[in-house]
């Protein structure tokens, strides 16, 4: 369990409160925008990916830790969910990843007694400690003692009879889907539910999974508009309890930036998940960000739009635009 050593219960809860509404600063050249480069819901959209770039800093961090542990607690193996095959690449995953964190990133640092600590911006004093990468790598779960270093959600995937299939996850702020319906399950059924994907990527997709090589990872993104800025959306009533209630009528723009990293030893590949919600007034800020959001909504199917669970968000999303266009 890591140990929360530099946080009062006071600043906990303010930074949780800053996480929600600045999860990103979207003037920040970059801040990622994608339907402002691609209007398109269904594309690859894949960017290369420099080794010491594979995960994102994240000054809001205890927000998202205290995340994991409540739909943890609460979710069990909806959160975390792990085949007997993937181990190997679990522990590949954690000592890759504690590796990249101490050299890359200068809020973490090896600690006494072999631990991983990481400091706020401020610096003064260690805000997390966990178990580092050797206690990790013992343990049952390695995937999950991983995924508490860094905000991301961590995915592993493995070769099987019908393709690359997710054999491990650490999964607690999906965006409308349910681990319990994808673990074991091949990428063909997994983005099943992605209107156009298996006429417009499918192929495509599984070719890319082949060729990915260790030493050439890529990043990509995703977005949404959502009426909660809660970090777990299962496509249900089961909101973590560990995010604040929504604005009655509040809309906020959710993205996602993911990645995917072959390991070079057991040849799995990890697909990693930054969730980053904004209040959607925070995109006035942005020039030509409302109007490019506009018009990716504007060009989406019924279909896409269901998808993206934006349907029932039409009319309120409509009106914003009316009154800021």
């Amino acid at each position: 369990m890591p140990s929360l050593s530099g946080v009062s219960s006071g600043d906990s809860q303010q930074a949780a409160r800053d996480a929600r509404r600045f999860a990103q600063d979207l003037r920040s050249p970059g801040a990622v925008l994608p339907f402002v480069r691609e209007p398109a819901i269904v594309h690859m959209g894949l960017n290369r990916l420099a080794p010491q770039d594979w995960i994102q800093p994240c000054a809001h961090l205890p927000h998202y830790l205290h995340n994991k542990l409540a739909a943890r607690r609460r979710l069990g193996e909806r959160v975390f969910a792990q085949l007997p095959e993937s181990l190997p690449a679990q522990r590949e995953l954690a000592t890759l990843l504690g590796k990249h964190l101490s050299r890359d990133h200068s809020a973490y640092h090896c600690a006494a007694g072999g631990q991983l600590c990481w400091r706020d911006h401020s610096g003064a004093v260690d805000a997390l400690c966990w178990p580092g990468a050797d206690t990790v790598y013992a343990s049952g779960e390695p995937l999950w003692g991983a995924s508490l270093w860094v905000a991301d959600d961590l995915c592993i995937l493995l070769p099987g009879a019908r393709g690359y299939e997710l054999v491990a996850a650490s999964l607690a702020a999906p965006s409308y889907w349910r681990l319990e319906e994808k673990i074991g399950r091949p990428l063909e059924v997994i983005h099943k539910p992605v209107p156009g994907f298996q006429r417009d990527l499918g192929t495509q997709v599984a070719r890319f999974f082949d060729h990915l090589r260790p030493e050439y990872s890529v990043w990509r993104s995703n977005w949404s508009v959502v009426d909660s800025p809660a970090l777990l959306q299962r496509g249900s009533d089961e909101a973590s309890s560990a995010d604040l209630s929504s604005e009655e009528g509040a809309l906020y723009l959710r993205i996602e930036r993911q990645s995917l990293r072959r390991l070079p030893e057991t040849g799995a590949v990890v697909f990693s998940i930054r969730v980053m919600t904004n209040p959607l007034s925070d995109l006035l800020a942005v020039p030509g960000g409302l109007s490019a959001l506009h018009d990716a909504v504007e060009a989406m199917s019924p279909e896409e739009s269901r998808y993206k669970s934006l349907a029932p968000l039409r009319a309120p999303l409509q009106a914003f635009f009316r009154a800021h266009l």
